[in-house]
């Protein structure tokens, strides 16, 4: 039994001498977070408004003959350009030139009708100075040379009737633009009810596209005070592809179903890189800001109270600024309050930190220049 107490005693001694030998533990050193800055800038940049619109042809016609006949031939390239007054379509005139021709004999009966009614008067008037017509008979007779004048005329009008119908029977483009494709085939009997071509003007192009009755009141007040506003569109489809416009036309009312109040700007084409019909993403310029203080969009975070940021404060402690934004341009965004110019604003790391948390700023790493290329002979 004294055995087994002595045996327990040296083996409760060896843990506590084992303790006694450890190094004491220093306290946790605090918390360094590392993150990546950008230093605040300041800028002119532009308030806008932007919107979804689509183009819309400066002018399109559909292309009626005016005459009943059978196309003879054609003479476009669809989806090709045509200019003002091009030939486009011949259409059978026989009927037309026999009408005309009808027209121009009638004519000359009317005036031979005519020269007789008035000979006739010529000879009368004498003999109403004597007496020997009663003022009856010479009042006909002028009534005859009147009729036989409006017979001459109403002829006259024929003629030229006759001659615009069959001019009618050479088809001409009435604008310039691009023709579509072809809705009759040479050999069909068309009419006056039937589209033959559609023509589009495309430089330049209309750009229609809206705006809510909320925003209109502001860009209302800078259209009027200068009777256009700079545009930016830019094709849905294809962002890279974008060209100016200048907003030069306001609806005169606000679209009851929408609220929206439909706006027009005018873009030049020269390359047809927009076509009617595309959707396009329209920014409206409002007016320049001057010295806005942009940084990117990616520092800022939100919580209960509202949007924030943080900035790297004296001794490198993080300080948690609550800001209002504006508009965004590109990667940045407008900082109207909460952020200066010079301030340097975390962008990558701040949702490890903590108001008041050491940092550590990491350097972008070194912009990595092209191996030279060796020279030799070959």
């Amino acid at each position: 039994m004294g055995h087994l107490r002595k045996k327990l005693f040296w083996v409760g001694l060896v843990p506590l001498s084992l303790a006694g030998c450890r190094p004491a533990v220093a306290p946790n050193a605090e918390r360094v977070v590392p993150v990546k800055t950008f230093i605040a800038i300041e800028r002119t940049v532009p308030s806008y408004v932007d919107a979804i619109g689509i183009c819309v042809a400066y002018e399109s016609v559909d292309v009626v003959p005016s005459v009943s006949g059978y196309l003879l031939s054609e003479h476009f390239e669809q989806g090709r350009p045509v200019e003002k007054g091009q030939l486009l379509y011949r259409i059978d005139s026989r009927v037309n030139g026999a009408q005309l021709q009808q027209a121009k004999g009638n004519l000359r009966i009317a005036e031979a009708q005519l020269a007789l009614e008035r000979s006739r008067l010529e000879r009368t008037q004498p003999l109403l100075v004597g007496h020997y017509i009663s003022p009856q008979d010479f009042a006909a007779l002028r009534a005859a040379v009147e009729q036989a004048e409006g017979r001459v005329e109403a002829a006259r009008g024929d003629l030229a009737r006759a001659e615009t119908l069959l001019d009618f029977c050479t088809v001409r483009a009435p604008i310039g633009g691009v023709a579509g494709c072809r809705l009759a085939d040479v050999g069909s009997l068309v009419g006056p009810s039937q589209p033959l071509l559609r023509i589009q003007r495309m430089d330049p192009l209309y750009v229609d596209f809206s705006v809510s009755e909320n925003e209109f009141p502001e860009l209302y007040s800078h259209f009027a005070r200068r009777g256009y506003l700079d545009c930016t569109v830019r094709l849905l489809a294809d962002p890279k592809k974008s060209a100016p416009a200048r907003l030069e036309i306001v609806n005169s009312q606000v679209t009851a179903q929408s609220g929206n109040v439909k706006l027009r700007a005018v873009m030049e084409n020269p390359n047809l890189d927009f076509w009617p019909g595309e959707s396009v993403r329209v920014r409206v310029v409002l007016e320049q800001i001057e010295k806005a203080v942009l940084a990117p969009e990616a520092a800022v975070g939100s919580n209960r109270d509202g949007s924030y940021v943080f900035v790297v404060g004296e001794g490198n402690l993080a300080e948690l600024r609550p800001v209002r934004l504006g508009q965004g341009h590109g990667a940045n965004v407008v900082f109207e309050r909460g952020v200066a110019a010079g301030d340097r604003v975390i962008v990558e790391g701040q949702f490890l930190l903590a108001p008041k948390s050491r940092v550590a700023v990491v350097p972008d790493p070194p912009a990595q220049s092209a191996p030279k290329q060796q020279s030799g002979t070959n």
